[in-house]
């Protein structure tokens, strides 16, 4: 944001020196020349004047020719007078200039903020916070609107969705119960509050897997149901069933696009372990199943609330699958603060989508805090800690108690890194304005 309004301004400076060189240039000699013509002039004029006076006492003109030379000589003086005049009125161009050289750049600011973009120009994450407070915004007036007219089961399904984006598992789950009868032959709001349920309870229970299995009794190709339905597979152990599901949901998605990716990452997997390669279910990779293909916040959110327990994996390839260090809190902030704070401690990617790669959730009364960051506890298949070349690690202190960032949350971060890294010292030491 700094360069860009650095980079501005120069252009702003520069245009105007070309813009105004020449007119500056020529107020200068027209203001000299005015300062100097007014004396000369007179000068002439008197010498002249003198002379005419001599030659009459010379004998050399008569009294007649003598007025007639002084009014000659009065009328010239007039028009000089007058031509000064002009050139005075000339030099007063500078001050146009000025004029000018102020308010151009205010003008350019004014229309640049009238038609431009300056959210454009801020930080990614001051972007993230605005657009979040924006949406929470205006899902409190749908809220307030539901209220007056609660016989509108379209208007309840918008404002559970509203609440699942932000990641208000409780509120959306409210929602969704008042949609009404419509709920009940709808097949996507079925899965839409099954993944509420999932994401809410940190796993599958015995109402999200009645929900899916009703969702695909109504609409056996939803995408939404088959994902979440391929989740619940994979959960139970099924995992030849959860492959048969997102293997009949593939066709749907974009080919080679980054859904598509992460469900052909996710067939592989479930194929692997059908066959017995790789015992044992990680919680992680239950909830990456369950993760319907929503908008990039969505799965930020999802990944915060999902990767919070991750049971052991394998043994870790060769290339380096996490990152560890230290996390505590500033002395400063501790006033700011209850033991009971959430605390969500994440990894994201240096370059891509912000969605985090792995996560865990703590509380303040656990700080100071040692944390491992690795591959287990990936929400997505393929988006790991060792499949990026640099990571950062955050550490968010909630103040909600969601993993979106928030008015008066406190923060902190590490450096960029590469996987592998040890011994990272992360100070909670910001506060979100």
């Amino acid at each position: 944001m700094t360069y860009f309004y650095l980079a501005a301004a120069m252009l702003v400076i520069v245009a105007l020196a070309l813009l105004l060189r020449p007119w500056w240039w020529r107020a200068s000699r027209r203001s000299t020349s005015a300062d100097s013509l007014p004396g000369l002039n007179a000068a002439i004029h008197r010498d002249r004047l003198g002379e005419l006076e001599r030659d009459r006492s010379n004998g050399m003109l008569s009294a007649t020719d003598l007025a007639e030379a002084r009014e000659e000589l009065q009328r010239q003086l007039l028009d000089d007078t007058a031509a000064t005049e002009v050139v005075v009125a000339d030099s007063f161009s500078r001050s146009s200039g000025i004029a000018i050289a102020i308010l151009l750049p205010l003008l350019g600011v004014a229309m640049y903020a009238l038609l431009g973009s300056p959210k454009a120009v801020l930080p990614v994450e001051v972007q993230t916070q605005r657009a979040t407070a924006d949406m929470e915004q205006l899902v409190a007036k749908l809220a307030q609107k539901m209220e007056q007219n609660p016989g509108n089961p379209e208007g309840w399904a918008m404002l559970a969705r509203s609440y699942k984006s932000l990641g208000r598992w409780d509120d959306a789950e409210r929602a969704f119960a008042r949609v009404g009868q419509d709920l009940n032959n709808n097949a996507e709001l079925l899965a839409e509050l099954a993944e509420t349920l999932v994401q809410k309870n940190n796993g599958f229970d015995d109402r999200s897997r009645a929900l899916i299995q009703q969702a695909l009794r109504l609409e056996p190709g939803n995408m939404l149901a088959l994902f979440m339905g391929g989740g619940e597979a994979f959960d139970s152990g099924r995992y030849g069933e959860a492959a048969a599901r997102w293997e009949k949901l593939l066709p749907q998605l974009d080919p080679g696009g980054e859904d598509a990716r992460m469900v052909e990452s996710s067939i592989a997997r479930a194929r692997e372990r059908s066959g017995g390669a790789r015992p044992g279910v990680a919680k992680a990779d239950v909830i990456a199943g369950a993760v319907a293909p929503q908008d990039e916040v969505h799965r930020a959110a999802a990944k915060d609330q999902g990767a919070t327990k991750a049971a052991p994996t394998p043994a870790a390839a060769p290339t380096a699958t996490s990152v560890s260090g230290h996390v505590e809190l500033s002395p400063a902030l501790k006033g700011k603060t209850s033991p009971d704070d959430v605390v969500f401690i994440f990894a994201r990617a240096l370059e891509g989508p912000r969605m985090p790669l792995a996560a865990k959730r703590a509380r303040v009364a656990d700080l100071p805090l040692d944390f491992v960051l690795d591959d287990s506890q990936a929400v997505m298949p393929g988006a790991t800690i060792s499949s990026v070349p640099q990571v950062r690690v955050e550490v968010r202190v909630s103040k909600s108690g969601m993993a979106q960032a928030g008015k008066g949350d406190l923060t902190g971060k590490s450096a960029a890194v590469k996987p592998g890294a040890k011994g990272l010292k992360i100070v909670i030491d910001q506060v979100e304005p």
